[in-house]
């Protein structure tokens, strides 16, 4: 349920790109691309991001019948190509490290 909302995003938000995007059993890492070009911006691109992730998670808790996630989320605005390609190859090479997570059961 979790993939299917991820990839349903871009239809919801049509200034947004799902460039990569990993489910772990515990957590997820997303690259989202928005563009900012379409309308008048007045805020940072943090509360577009907000929204989408917000309704990502109420449409997915809403599914399954009970909270699935913690209020808050961490994000990262990508300023360079080098980001870009360090976040691709983390969210690659998450799921080889599960193991070593400290909620890894």
């Amino acid at each position: 349920m979790v993939e299917q909302a991820i990839r349903e995003i871009p239809a919801h938000y049509s200034n947004v790109r799902l460039d990569k995007y990993v489910v772990m059993p515990n957590h997820i890492h997303l690259i989202l691309a928005i563009d900012q070009s379409v309308g008048r911006m007045i805020s940072a691109p943090t509360k577009s991001l907000s929204t989408i992730v917000g309704s990502m998670k109420r449409y997915t808790s809403k599914m399954v019948g009970f909270p699935l996630w913690q209020k808050s989320f961490h994000d990262h605005v990508i300023r360079n190509e080098a980001d870009y390609l360090r976040v691709w190859d983390y969210i690659d090479t998450n799921p080889l490290k599960w193991r070593e997570d400290c909620y890894y059961v």
